[in-house]
């Protein structure tokens, strides 16, 4: 079970959400831009996902909804969308159990 309240899940995910725009934003001034870009908008989507689920479900079922999401990802990812996707969740899964998808306990 997480024990975070939803305000600050919702707090940190906005704050994914202003770094992945930021990071559509720089992708054009870098050496390869599209890549960069793909990926950011790809941890965008996520991080908006996941506050909508937050938002209609609470934390603790979008957390099992994201480690669903993360267990249905390739074991060896090759595209810039699946990688971003998979940053993300992982990114969510540490502020929100401190620990990585494949080693968090999940207790419903």
């Amino acid at each position: 079970m997480v024990a975070l309240a939803q305000v600050d899940v919702l707090r940190a995910l906005k704050r994914c959400l202003c770094l992945a725009q930021q990071d559509v934003l720089f992708s054009d001034y870098l050496a390869n831009g599209a890549y960069w870009k793909k990926y950011a908008v790809a941890r965008y989507g996520v991080y908006k996902w996941l506050q909508s689920m937050v938002l209609e479900h609470g934390v603790n079922p979008t957390y099992l909804l994201a480690t669903a999401r993360y267990d249905d990802l390739p074991l060896f990812v090759t595209s810039i969308e699946k990688s971003g996707e998979k940053e993300a969740l992982e990114v969510f899964f540490l502020f929100v159990a401190g620990k990585c998808a494949s080693t968090a306990q999940i207790h419903a």
